[in-house]
This record gives C-alpha cells, sequence and structure tokens, in this order.
C-alpha cells in the first residue's frame, strides 16, 4: 500500500468514530496535595470582594463589588442570607465596595468600618467610613449613620483592605491610585507626604484634632517632616488583602507590574520598596527614600502568577500538615501556595493546589479554617481539600506520538475520532498558521442545559472528563512545525501543555512547566508556561476559546450542526451572532474589526475576563456596550493627543489602535503575539478612520499621535519607511516602526530573561568586549563606579583584575543579578542623621567613636556617633541588576570574554 493511500485512509475519521486511544491522563507533575472543593454552596452571591468573620458571632460578611454587603451562618448548610448594608443607595456613584472590618467591641459600641470607592482618579473618591449597627441577630447597619474617617484618591490601585490589630488599632492599605504602566507615575511609592501606597494606622476609640480619629503615639512617621502621620509603613503597589497572624505579624500581598508578585510581613516604619523597586528588580531607584528597602518574603516571577492575593495563616485541624503556613493565591493563574516563615527567614514554600478558579479573597473562619471566593458574577466560595491523586505514579505523554492523538505524528493524521475543526476568526500568531483538533473520549458528549430567562437564556456546559482540544502551530511559508498546544480537561479543571517539534518534523517533546523561548525564521518566539495558558483559557473565556458556536466553520469537515454525535444538549443554540473572516471583505467593516477583537483580545477584555480595564470587546455585545467609544483610556494614555479608548474618527487618538500597533512595553495582547498583525491594524484603523480624513504623516514625527499617522502612512506604502528610519530610530516612538525592519534587522537584546547557559558558551572576542567597556564604549556608565586598567571612579570594586577572582559565570551573575552575591565590603549601608538627612555607601570604617562610608562620588565621609540616627544594611546591591538587557548575545559574551581575560 503506497503512503498516499495510508495518509489518505488516516484521515478518513469519520465523526461517529470513537477516539479510544487516549493516553492522556493526569499531570505531569507530582499531583497537588489539595484540591478545591465547595462550600457554603446554598449561599447566592455576585461579584464578591471580601469575606470576614463576625468576632464571636459564628457568622460571615460577603463584600458585593457593587455595594451590597450580607452575612450567613458559619454552618455548611447555610442558604439564608441577611442584607447588612446596601451602599448604592445612598452613594449612586459607587463603584467598589471593598473592606469591611468589625470593631473588636462591636457587641459594647455597634461600630463596623467600611472601605469603599467612586469613579477614577477622584481626589477623595477611597473612603474609609464608619456605621453604627441599628441590630445584632443578624446584624444590620444603619446606612444614615456614616462617619467618613479617612479619604483618598481613587483610581487602579486602591488597597482599601481593613484589619484591626492586636493592638486595637485599625490598619487601611492603600495603593498607588493610578495606572498599571507606566509604573507609579504620580512617584507616591516613596512619597510620605500623601496617603497612598501605605499601610496606615489610626485608633478609631479617641478622636483628636477635629477628626473622628486619633494618631497612636507610636505610629513611626510623628516627627518626620512633611509625612502623614497615619502610616504605618509604605512602598506598596496595590497593597490586596492582609490579616494578622496569632504572633501579630501583619501579612501583606502586593500586586506586582511587569515582572514579580510579592508577599510582605509589613514591618513599622518599612519601606517596601515600591516603586524604587519591584522586588529585587530597579525600577525608579532614584526615588528611594534613606529608609532600607525590606525585600518581600516570597516574590513570585509572571510566569507563575499574575496578580497575588493575600491569605492568612492557617490554624485549623483539617490539614495539620499546614500548621502555622500562610495560605495566599493568585488571582490570574489560580495557584494556592504555602509559605512558612521562622521569624527571620521563609523555611519552606511550596504550591499545594492548582485551581482554575479567578481567587479574589481569601476567608478565615474562627476555627482557622480557610476559604476563597471565585471572581464572577455567580461567587462561589471554595475550601481546600485532600486531592485524591497524590502518590499515583504520573503517566502523562511526555511526547506528542504517545498521546493517542494522532495515528501518525509526523503527518499530523488525526487517531480515529479525533476530529479536525476550523473557526472563522483566528487570533494573530506572529504570522504562523495553526490546525485544530478536538478529542472527545470513547464517543462521550458535551452536554448542555438551557435554562433561566427565556429571553437570555443561561446554558450550563459540561465537558466530559478527559475532552482534548489541540492546536498545531506551523510557519506557513516553510511549513516548519514549532509546537503543538494541547488543553485536556481532568474533570476539575483545563490544563494547557505545549509540545516543542523537533528539527526533523517526526515528533514533539513536552515542554516544562515555565516555558521557553526560541527563534523561528529569524524572529523570537515564547512557548508559554502552564500558568501563563490559563490567563486566556479561564472560566469568563469558556475555556476552549476557539471551539465556540461563535467561532465554529465546520468539524470533521461538516457543519457543526450536523456534527450531532458529539452534543448533547443545545450546544450550539448559545449562537448570537457568528463571527466573520476578518479578511473577508465581502463582511461588513464592523463585523469584521469586531470579530478581530474577539479572536485577540475577548479572552481578557470582557466581563470579568481579568483584563485590567473596563473594556469589553466580545463579539456578543453591541458596539455601544463594549465601553470602546469615546472613553477615556484609566490604564494610561500612552501620550497620544486627548486619548480616547476610541476616539471616533481619529484612529491617531485612539490608545487600542497605539496598543496593537507597538512593540515591546505596552504591547497588546500582553500574552501571545510579540508581533504586530499589520492586517489587525489597517482594519482597525480604517473601521475608526471610515468617514474622516487621515492628517498628512510627518517625519519625524514630534508626537505619540504623528507616529501612529506615519506608521500607518507606510504600512499602506503611501510613505518611505527607509528615509525616515535614521530620525526616528532612537526617538521616543521607535515602537511604532521597528515592525517595518525585517527580523535580522532588529537589534536583538537580551532582556531580563535570557538562556545563561547558551551566552555562556558563545564565542567572545576580547577585543570587541574591550571597545563596548572603554570610556566612549557601550557601557562607558560602568566606570562611574569602577576602575579598569587605571580609568573610572574607585567606588566599586577594582576590575583590572577581576579574571583572576572570578570564572565566567560568576562574572555574568555580577552582571545580571548583583544582589544574589554580594562582595564583602561592598554591602549597601544607609546612615540616616538627625538632622534629617542621609548617606548611602559602603561601610569604610566603624568604631564606637564615628562611621566613615565610602559614598558613591568616591569620597570618604566620617560621622560621629551622637550625629547618627540610625544605621541599616541594604538588601540590594547598589548596581542595578540587569545591565545587560540592553546589549545583544554576542555583545554580552564579548564583555564576558574581555573581563574574564583581565588578570
Amino acid at each position: 500500500m503506497t503512503r498516499v493511500l495510508l495518509l489518505c485512509l488516516a484521515f478518513s475519521t469519520t465523526i461517529s468514530a470513537q477516539w479510544t486511544t487516549s493516553r492522556i491522563q493526569g499531570s505531569p507533575e507530582a499531583a497537588k496535595p489539595c484540591i478545591p472543593e465547595q462550600a457554603f454552596a446554598g449561599i447566592s452571591l455576585q461579584d464578591a470582594l471580601e469575606m470576614v468573620p463576625v468576632p464571636g458571632a459564628q457568622r460571615f460578611i460577603a463584600v458585593e463589588k457593587g455595594g451590597k454587603i450580607w452575612s450567613f451562618k458559619d454552618t455548611p448548610e447555610a442558604k439564608q442570607q441577611d442584607l447588612l448594608i446596601d451602599l448604592k443607595p445612598e452613594h449612586p456613584q459607587l463603584q467598589y465596595a471593598y473592606g469591611i472590618a468589625f470593631h473588636p467591641k462591636w457587641k459594647e459600641n455597634g461600630l463596623v468600618f467600611l472601605c469603599y470607592a467612586y469613579g477614577d482618579k477622584v481626589p477623595d473618591g477611597t473612603k474609609l467610613s464608619r456605621f453604627k449597627l441599628t441590630q445584632q441577630e443578624p446584624p444590620v447597619l444603619d446606612p444614615k449613620s456614616e462617619t467618613v474617617l479617612l479619604t483618598w484618591r481613587s483610581g487602579g490601585h486602591n488597597g482599601a483592605s481593613l484589619q484591626f490589630g492586636p493592638d486595637g488599632m485599625l490598619y487601611i492599605s492603600t495603593g498607588d491610585s493610578e495606572v498599571p504602566s507606566p509604573p507609579d507615575p504620580l512617584n507616591t511609592g516613596q512619597d510620605l507626604s500623601d496617603l497612598l501606597s501605605s499601610i496606615l494606622r489610626i485608633d478609631v476609640d479617641h478622636e483628636k484634632s477635629g477628626k473622628a480619629y486619633a494618631i497612636p503615639p507610636d505610629n513611626p512617621f510623628l516627627k518626620t517632616p512633611n509625612a502623614m502621620p497615619e502610616i504605618w509603613a509604605f512602598g506598596f503597589r496595590n497593597p490586596w488583602k492582609m490579616s494578622f497572624d496569632d504572633q501579630g505579624r501583619l501579612w501583606c500581598g502586593d500586586v506586582g507590574w511587569e515582572l514579580w508578585e510579592m508577599i510582605h510581613l509589613v514591618q513599622r516604619g518599612g519601606n517596601h520598596g515600591w516603586s524604587a523597586y519591584e522586588a529585587s528588580q530597579p525600577i525608579k531607584p532614584e526615588t528611594a527614600r534613606p529608609e532600607p528597602i525590606i525585600p518581600p518574603v516570597a516574590a513570585h516571577p509572571h510566569t507563575e502568577a499574575a496578580s497575588i492575593t493575600g491569605g492568612y495563616v492557617y490554624h485549623g485541624r483539617r490539614f495539620p500538615e499546614l500548621k502555622d503556613a500562610y495560605i495566599y493565591g493568585d488571582y490570574e493563574t489560580g495557584k494556592i501556595w504555602a509559605l512558612w516563615h521562622d521569624g527571620k527567614q521563609v523555611t519552606r514554600r511550596e504550591e499545594i493546589a492548582d485551581t482554575p478558579h479567578k481567587i479574589v479573597s481569601f476567608g478565615q473562619g474562627p476555627d482557622g479554617e480557610i476559604y476563597w471566593m471565585n471572581w464572577e458574577k455567580d461567587t462561589h466560595i471554595y475550601r481546600l481539600a485532600r486531592n485524591p491523586a497524590v502518590g499515583r505514579p504520573s503517566q502523562f505523554p511526555h511526547k506528542l506520538s504517545e498521546t493517542g492523538l494522532f495515528k501518525y505524528t509526523a503527518e499530523q493524521a488525526p487517531a480515529a475520532g479525533v476530529l479536525p475543526f476550523e473557526i472563522a476568526e483566528p487570533m494573530w500568531q506572529d504570522g504562523a498558521s495553526a490546525s485544530r483538533f478536538i478529542a472527545l473520549p470513547e464517543g462521550r458528549r458535551i452536554k448542555t442545559k438551557k435554562g433561566g430567562n427565556p429571553a437570555k437564556p443561561d446554558f450550563k456546559i459540561e465537558w466530559p472528563v478527559g475532552a482534548v482540544l489541540a492546536r498545531t502551530i506551523t510557519w506557513p511559508a516553510t511549513q516548519q512545525r514549532i509546537e503543538t498546544q494541547i488543553l485536556h480537561y481532568d474533570g476539575d479543571s483545563w490544563n494547557g501543555y505545549s509540545y516543542r517539534w523537533n528539527e526533523k518534523g517526526t515528533d514533539a517533546e513536552l515542554v516544562a512547566a515555565d516555558g521557553t523561548e526560541l527563534t523561528v525564521q529569524k524572529q523570537p518566539w515564547r512557548i508559554h508556561g502552564r500558568a501563563e495558558c490559563a490567563r486566556c483559557h479561564n472560566n469568563w473565556s469558556g475555556f476552549a476559546v476557539g471551539f465556540q458556536p461563535d467561532q465554529l466553520v465546520s468539524i470533521g469537515g461538516k457543519k457543526p450542526a450536523e456534527a450531532a454525535e458529539l452534543f448533547d444538549g443545545p450546544y450550539l443554540e448559545r449562537l448570537e451572532q457568528h463571527l466573520v473572516s476578518s479578511h473577508d471583505e465581502k463582511s461588513d467593516l464592523e463585523s469584521r474589526a469586531r470579530s478581530w477583537l474577539h479572536a485577540n483580545c475577548a479572552h481578557c477584555h470582557r466581563r470579568h475576563g481579568g483584563g485590567s480595564v473596563p473594556l469589553m470587546v466580545n463579539f456578543d455585545l453591541l458596539t455601544a456596550e463594549t465601553m470602546m467609544w469615546n472613553e477615556k483610556p484609566v490604564r494610561g494614555d500612552l501620550a497620544l493627543t486627548d486619548a480616547r479608548v476610541i476616539s471616533p474618527g481619529k484612529p491617531e487618538q485612539s490608545v487600542l489602535v497605539a496598543r496593537i500597533s507597538r512593540s515591546g512595553s505596552g504591547h497588546m495582547p500582553m500574552i501571545g503575539a510579540r508581533e504586530v498583525d499589520p492586517h489587525g491594524f489597517r482594519l482597525l484603523w480604517d473601521w475608526i478612520a471610515q468617514g474622516t480624513k487621515t492628517p498628512k504623516p510627518k517625519a519625524p514625527p514630534s508626537s505619540a499621535s504623528e507616529a501612529l499617522i506615519l506608521a500607518s502612512a507606510i504600512s499602506r506604502k503611501e510613505a518611505d519607511f527607509d528615509a525616515n528610519l535614521a530620525q526616528i530610530a532612537n526617538s521616543d516612538v521607535s515602537c511604532y516602526f521597528e515592525r517595518f525592519l525585517p527580523p535580522e534587522q532588529r537589534v536583538k537584546t537580551l532582556g531580563m530573561h535570557f538562556d545563561a547557559k547558551k551566552l555562556l558558551s558563545a564565542p567572545g572576542y576580547a577585543k570587541r568586549g574591550g571597545e563596548l567597556l572603554s570610556m566612549t564604549g557601550k557601557l562607558a556608565a560602568c566606570f562611574a563606579c569602577h576602575i579598569i586598567n587605571g580609568s573610572g571612579l574607585d567606588f566599586g570594586p577594582n576590575l583590572s583584575k577581576v579574571g583572576a577572582r572570578m570564572n565566567r559565570e560568576k562574572i555574568l551573575e555580577s552582571l545580571h543579578q548583583p544582589s544574589k552575591v554580594i562582595a564583602k565590603g561592598y554591602e549597601t549601608w544607609i546612615i540616616t542623621l538627625k538632622d534629617g538627612s542621609a548617606q548611602t555607601g559602603f561601610m569604610l570604617k566603624a568604631s564606637d567613636g564615628e562611621i566613615t562610608l565610602k559614598l558613591p562620588t568616591g569620597q570618604a565621609m566620617t560621622m560621629t556617633r551622637d550625629q547618627i540616627k540610625s544605621q541599616q544594611p541594604q538588601p540590594v546591591s547598589l548596581m542595578p541588576e540587569g545591565l545587560l538587557q540592553s546589549v545583544t548575545e554576542q555583545e554580552a559574551a564579548d564583555v564576558l570574554a574581555y573581563l574574564a581575560g583581565l588578570k
């Protein structure tokens, strides 16, 4: 039988055939010790953000975003929920209700404290208020009894968590009240003159100086000039949930910026870093106050966490092995960790559960057991349960050929019962294409139940255990297969895995959990980590992003309606409007543009989808409902003229257009494509501009909006890119033009994440490295702190013979992560003087009478002990991290060769 006939037979799978060859079971990693189980199933909540116990009452409180606050009994069978208060009637402009705290003596004084927020950038838009109870069982608050105690600026990062400490004081968290990017535009993180980016501490049992509270006399900044006396600690970006443990320690989760998510143990007067640092990464180090920066006790990279939620220290009975562990999780990835801290350092940290939930808040009962809330319109409450799969050996396939998906892996010929399917509008994949498959084990079906309002019914979808969706990504010009992505439903959650194809195209290997980087046709490509998959394939997008009624064009070569064997119930009836191909010029422009937005953006930018702006672009919404048109951007305007999310008739003033047309930081989509989609850019430009004439391009552009106009003209060949390249290559708007360069002409810098082994194996040329490390070279800034062969400033270590002290691996580590190992004698010290000034440098000499510091100028400064208020070592090096991020791999190899040769 010829190979051609074999392939014909391989592709002759019918829809009625059953998939019996699946070997995708379990997980490649050892089973996590815990899984989620629903608690308080009888309680119905909507968009809930907080869960706290009522002290001494065997009752919980749940705070809904819209202002309704409920109480219910702390019993598993609880069904009745009682309204504590509805804030909306008294505050119609309210957008978020956040924190709640019952006074420790609430039964005697009837006092309860609430935090809520109005709109964006309102000077007094976030409020801390005191209310009085009208009855205690069930508790009911009087809306008319409100007394506002504190206000601060509202914005994207409000904090607004409340906790009474063991000292009886009320602690309040505040964020930097601003957009995610650029970082801390108000520079408030290190500023004590306002209440932002801080943990506040006030005495609510006394009133003083005309305020409805008093400042505790032991607050740390009472005598600091221009400091707000309410501040207890500072340097937080968006402190999302804090709690005290039974040792009186204050824990806090802080949502990071681009690289890290942090857990802090808050200290009196502590500087916790933002925005001088994000964990160990310098952001605005020049803004750092003299107080020593306290590093987080835990920092998670964005490959495993993206929006941290603080929790509680466990002291329940169900899991004795978790005793004294701080339990916390992540909103984006659904992971839950346990962390043990002995008072000095973390002694152990482990991931204990991987859930499909948007963990927005934890709660702890009086028995020490911990619960969490899954952020959704119909909020559910969960708790930990033991995972029955613990201890079972993993049989998960590590090669694509072992999955049972394909009869002939190299030819991508599906096994019997594995069906190819096509969708109307695939997302942009940097120019690559994809083939898609669905496999339901042993002929099982996707069950759908229809209910709710007949005019707008709800559809409950139940996928069969073992269901798989697969996508093989291929480079069209060469037919090189890059990766095959698999979504597997294990009965509890959908889990994503990626297999990287070998060079011969015969098989693919399972990629590690944190993903990997490679180069495809001279351009960078990321195979995403498993946690990153969950950021798009989540409950809000329906997990199966492509296999949706509004996307499906064919299944197994037939119309979806003819694939009845796959469905049990009205799965396809959910279709309200069908997407069109954005390339189909027979379709109207708006449908094409909305289809592109749905495919590329709607997995995040939909109700509760995880996008950080109030923008919803899913195709089933009317355009007027998407919150795009004429809306002011709430996450930065990218320096556009009179910016709007979409400015009707003015794409050059539309942030949505700028986001998809720029390279590097701020590019959207955040995960997935790195390259700008030229077709999508022109499509959205035409959709927004229809009926208006775009201004003529100017070269060089003097603003971001002019840059967009010029980029649009170049993309349509109405302007010459080469003629303008020299003028814009190093400008502030170069991010809009890099896409016009072929990959081989773009400057590929190392960035913060690179393969150290690959770099160390690359041949370096010492002569070129010496040119880079010369007074006129690219790395001339090194001479501001180091002497190299007689040139430079004597501050940091002399590098003239660095190759005799360190090998290439250690030199690379010192350049990229200087804080990892700090050389003796080069620890950073901050000396605060009694006159309010501070000095930073290296300790040259310390005696009972005086201290001598070596300052960054290279000079020595001696201070007597009676001048000094405090002296503190810093956990970070004065040498900034990531010095190599702006050089190429070859340049870094050359520098290493040069330094290693200095002996």
